[in-house]
């Protein structure tokens, strides 16, 4: 089915409208809320397939401090960096975050 392979290739990201240019996090347990509900309307939308193979990432301002909570989330495939990645010392601690 053609959408399924569009969907192996998809990417949605997700940062909360309050958390734009502020430096703020949204917490682990609302970050899952909004990812799940992504996937959830995509298996609606198509089908659980498409959803699962849909990668979602957290895209708002990660920080060192808040990589491991965020990541340990079952619907939460990534996360996107900002400002931490210009200091080398937080941006390797993001990529070898603790799962």
């Amino acid at each position: 089915q053609f959408y399924n392979v569009r969907f192996a290739f998809f990417l949605k990201t997700d940062e909360p409208v309050w958390a734009i240019g502020t430096g703020k996090v949204a917490t682990p347990e609302t970050a899952q809320n909004v990812h799940a509900t992504c996937r959830a309307i995509i298996a609606e939308m198509y089908d659980q397939e498409a959803a699962d193979n849909m990668r979602i990432l957290y895209g708002g301002s990660v920080t060192p401090e808040s990589v491991d909570e965020l990541m340990a989330q079952s619907d939460i495939d990534g996360c996107l960096v900002g400002g931490a990645s210009l200091d080398s010392t937080k941006f390797g601690r993001i990529i070898n975050f603790q799962s």
